[in-house]
């Protein structure tokens, strides 16, 4: 198998029309910000928005999704208008429906979930992201293949340098759905050596408290990261521009020493392939003891966000985990703003930050600090002065509250996490 996997169309669609299905039960307002959400995500797939359009339904059409004449009578003229070739759902469409479509228009028909599985893959840059969208891709594709708009062969290897010799009355689409199965197979077969090797490392600091950011793509959650750390993890004002947890030590006020971990970003209609395919990254939210949200407070349909990253959070079995909330962005709002003012009387206990700017950031450590400072044991030690290093594990990891010298030891008073008292208990002292 080759190192990495390029899960990325060699020809994708350039002009796209977009639909929005308004159904029974959804607010216009919800319909048109979802289509823009999805224009969004098609710009960031490097698809020019050409025309977009919404059509009222009370239930889908079970042949198209959307009315037969809206395909004929309206998407036929204006696609040959507009010179598009793609159509793109804000929903996602039936395998039997993605194929009516396509036969019907002779353009690349992509739903939701399609497009959200395209701009994961420009997105993968290591081999761990790369193995993860292939197999939401392979998953994705097998229900749906057709012999119109394929890149198969480019999301993964066959194990065995090519496709098998197709077989006596084999079709070409049965000989694809097996290539498609054996290859779901292969990249399984890795990602569960990448799972193995990230079970060893999380083994291995196990000890340390660890915190995730978690919110909406493009929430803010890398630009907080780099401020809180250091590090220069890519932060684009863009949807899902990366796509790997990264972790770091981060040094509270009050000698504690956590490990921030900066996750994918969730979004609303976020492909059930995605998040098991993700499953070994998505992971390092529920072993976090604690996750930050980081919301854009500046987005007009914040509330929506919230509920939809509750929504993936349930799906990961999260919801009864401690989280802390972050309303990011607060540069960007007016002094008077009235939906801040609204999300403070719901969420009360979110702090309101500028990850851009730094407002706010020191409240955040120190609340972080405050959290975590009962977090220890209050214990007095008599240390010879032979025994440098537990000297120095108090001074690294707990907080030395007092020290006196005598001619044959060090006595000292110090606050320590319950998890090193192991490593100290043959010197303590009834206090």
């Amino acid at each position: 198998m080759p190192e990495l996997y390029d899960t990325r169309a060699p020809n994708p669609p350039s002009r796209a029309i977009l639909i929005g299905i308004k159904l029974r039960n959804t607010l216009m307002h919800e319909t048109e910000e979802s289509l823009q959400e999805l224009q969004q995500l098609t710009e960031t797939a490097g698809i020019e928005v050409v025309a977009t359009t919404i059509q009222p339904r009370n239930v889908p059409n079970p042949t198209y999704f959307i009315g037969e004449g809206k395909v004929e009578d309206e998407l036929k003229p204006l696609i040959a208008e507009l010179n598009a070739d793609a159509i793109i759902f804000d929903e996602e469409l039936s395998p039997a429906q993605n194929r009516n479509l396509e036969r019907a228009l002779e353009v690349a028909t992509i739903d939701r979930t399609g497009l959200i599985l395209q701009v994961f893959a420009q997105r993968a840059l290591t081999k761990e992201a790369r193995l993860q969208v292939a197999l939401a891709q392979l998953e994705y594709a097998l229900p749906r293949l057709t012999r119109m708009w394929t890149h198969l062969s480019r999301l993964a290897t066959g194990g065995g340098g090519g496709r098998h010799l197709r077989g006596p009355g084999e079709t070409q689409l049965e000989m694809d759905r097996r290539w498609v199965r054996r290859n779901i197979g292969h990249v399984r077969k890795a990602l569960d050596a990448v799972e193995k090797q990230r079970h060893v490392q999380r083994r291995n600091r196990s000890e340390k408290i660890k915190v995730s950011l978690v919110g909406y793509t493009n929430a803010g959650k890398s630009t907080l990261f780099n401020r809180l750390t250091g590090e220069t993890v890519l932060a684009e004002d863009k949807l899902f521009a990366t796509l790997d947890s990264t972790t770091r030590k981060l040094d509270l006020p009050q000698k504690q020493q956590i490990l921030l971990s900066d996750t994918v970003g969730f979004i609303k209609k976020l492909p059930h392939q995605l998040v098991a395919a993700f499953k070994a990254t998505l992971e390092e939210v529920l072993e976090a003891d604690l996750l930050l949200h980081v919301i854009d407070v500046s987005h007009p349909e914040a509330e929506a966000q919230i509920a939809a990253v509750n929504v993936v959070l349930e799906e990961l079995k999260a919801t009864d985990m401690p989280m802390f909330m972050v309303f990011n962005k607060i540069d960007r709002l007016k002094s008077d703003d009235e939906g801040l003012h609204i999300l403070q009387c719901q969420y009360p206990d979110a702090l309101p930050i500028s990850a851009q700017r730094g407002d706010g950031v020191p409240a955040l450590i120190e609340a972080l600090a405050q959290r975590f400072a009962e977090r220890g044991t209050d214990i007095s030690l008599c240390i010879p002065y032979t025994e440098g290093k537990t000297l120095d594990l108090l001074h690294k990891h707990g907080i030395v509250l007092d020290t006196e010298y005598t001619a044959e030891a060090v006595h000292v008073k110090a606050r320590l996490p319950n998890r090193y008292l192991k490593s100290v208990s043959q010197f303590l002292v009834s206090s």
